[in-house]
């Protein structure tokens, strides 16, 4: 793994078991305020005569945390932690809690701390719950790169010498946690070493690579000879302008970019160029936002979903839902689902009233679309259609708040900067949704689309959610 992401995912674990000692405390002191209360009176000899308030705990809480946190560093190895099985970090995890409740005893009989026996006890089975869980749910999150394309990280590696091979070693060993090497390039035509390398083609062929369907989400430049790095500059301003990310050995001369970070791959040091400012815990916060907000909304809205979904069936022939095929992040095609608004077979007739496209650009939008039902207007007035794409959100093909996912021939219209907006995942609503979707240009909506990749951040995205909802309540804009 590269190491900057993996030190931001030891700071997370490192932050989740430590704070995981406030909600030990709070549950161990009111489950002993609810035995004492509940318990048979034979065993109030066990539990203290008087329980003392819960701020004289906060108290002792302030006295243990900087024990537990300093015991947390020098026993879990967080530099090192997620290298290995979860076999080895609960084995860590009990030479911890063996130290810690030595020391925390030691602590309690040294300063005569009245401290509750069954909270003490409570207090330790809860954190023996919650550390190995953060490490589940951690290396849960890691592996669910893996579950679908959609989430992997596609690299593709220039360079073919032993130096490029190094790469894709490194890299393939880190596929656990979603990372694939789909190829190599050749700088120079075919040389010796290239065996069992998957070779997609010649650095001449790199632009059509790049374009074809979101191939790579990175490009690792690797072994190229010094002086001729600079004949890769039009490649590289290509990666930039489609929003890939670029590496770059740091023995070679780096070529100017947007954002330039010096970072490593185990212990190869790699110059990366990014389009857009690299925020990564918003990233790792936008993703979790994203499941709470569909998983919660999903639950809530099941039953107006229920019942949109017997009123389509009920008012035109035809399936509840519309599928479609839909690129997402760096133009993966995936099904995007919606409820069905139009007639069934309204795809076949979309040639007969083609002429009467009311948006610029490749896209098409009419205002009394004839092929929509009169069920299909409301819905798609009040967006209850776009729905079931929370279900999309959910697998992780679309985010909550994020460009518009386009169709495939939508795609081959754009322009080489207007693919850039491939760059992050489509979401369910975004600056067009806002600001008046169809009224919008094409030229000004693509232009939305990647002043949002550039101003990213999740307070953004909490804006575009509020402004959101009375957009949906207004319609403005929507056909």
């Amino acid at each position: 793994m590269f190491d900057r992401q993996y030190r931001l995912y030891s700071r997370i674990l490192l932050a989740a078991d430590a704070l995981a000692v406030i909600p030990a405390v709070f549950l161990a002191y009111w489950s002993r305020v609810y035995l004492v209360r509940f318990a048979p009176e034979e065993l109030d000899r066990f539990f203290h005569a008087e329980l003392l308030p819960f701020s004289d705990y906060l108290w002792y809480l302030a006295i243990f945390l900087p024990a537990w946190f300093f015991l947390l560093i020098g026993t879990q190895r967080y530099e090192a932690v997620l290298r290995h099985p979860l076999r080895w970090q609960f084995t860590r995890l009990f030479n911890f809690f063996l130290v810690a409740g030595t020391l925390m005893g030691f602590i309690t009989f040294s300063l005569k701390l009245e401290i509750s026996r069954p909270i003490f006890f409570t207090f330790f089975a809860v954190t023996l719950v919650l550390l190995p869980l953060n490490r589940v749910i951690l290396n849960w999150v890691l592996w669910s790169r893996n579950l679908n394309k959609h989430n992997q990280i596609r690299i593709l590696i220039v360079g073919t010498d032993q130096e490029a091979r190094r790469v894709g070693e490194i890299i393939t060993a880190g596929r656990d946690w979603g990372y694939k090497v789909i190829g190599h390039v050749r700088m120079n035509g075919p040389s010796e070493g290239e065996e069992g390398l998957n070779i997609l083609g010649g650095i001449e062929q790199l632009p059509v690579l790049l374009q074809d369907e979101g191939l790579a989400d990175e490009v690792i430049f690797s072994g190229a000879p010094k002086n001729e790095v600079g004949c890769y500059e039009d490649v590289l301003r290509l990666c930039e302008d489609l929003g890939v990310r670029i590496r770059v050995a740091a023995d070679l001369i780096p070529i100017p970019a947007s954002q330039a970070t010096l970072e490593f791959l185990d212990t190869l040091p790699l110059i990366t160029f990014s389009s857009a400012p690299d925020h990564s815990i918003s990233i790792v916060l936008k993703r979790i936002i994203d499941f709470l907000v569909a998983t919660t909304t999903l639950i809530m809205l099941s039953p107006l979903m229920l019942l949109t979904a017997v009123a389509i069936k009920v008012t035109s022939a035809g399936p509840v839902f519309y599928r479609q095929a839909r690129c997402g992040l760096y133009g993966r095609k995936f099904r995007l689902t919606k409820f069905r608004t139009m007639i069934n077979g309204a795809d076949d007739k979309l040639w007969e009233i083609r002429h009467l496209n009311e948006m610029d650009g490749p896209v098409f939008k009419m205002r009394n679309d004839p092929r929509v039902t009169p069920l299909g207007r409301i819905l798609r007035k009040t967006s209850i259609d776009e729905l079931p794409q929370l279900w999309n959100v959910i697998r992780g093909e679309m985010s909550i708040v994020g460009p518009r996912a386009p169709l495939p021939e939508e795609v081959e219209h754009y322009s080489i900067r207007q693919r850039r907006r491939l760059s992050v995942k489509p979401g369910i609503t975004c600056l067009w949704q806002v600001s008046g979707r169809s009224n919008i240009s094409f030229e000004r909506w693509m232009a939305m689309d990647l002043e949002y990749i550039d101003r990213w951040s999740i307070w953004l995205d909490l804006l575009i959610m509020l402004k959101t909802i009375p957009a949906v309540f207004t319609g403005r804009g929507a056909h």
